[in-house]
């Protein structure tokens, strides 16, 4: 399997680095810790994110997204 990057919503009143302990533990690695809006950004394989759901104080591991505005001057910005 490949690697993937995911999105780990986390709840509030859950410190972000002991749920990106518990994640490291399950194999999630690449973390960034987003303590403002309790997210935690990590890569992993889709059976790891699905093992990451059962994590305490997860409340949602969702695939990360790709945003792309275009360049400047394009007639469509999606």
């Amino acid at each position: 399997m490949a690697l993937r990057r995911w999105v780990v919503t986390v709840a509030s009143g859950r410190a972000l680095t002991d749920v990106a302990s518990a994640l490291a533990g399950h194999g999630f690695t690449d973390m960034q810790l987003h303590d403002q809006i309790g997210v935690i950004v990590g890569a992993a394989e889709e059976d790891v994110a699905d093992d990451a759901r059962a994590v305490s104080g997860v409340l949602d591991v969702s695939p990360e997204g790709q945003v792309d505005v275009g360049p400047p001057d394009a007639p469509l910005s999606w």
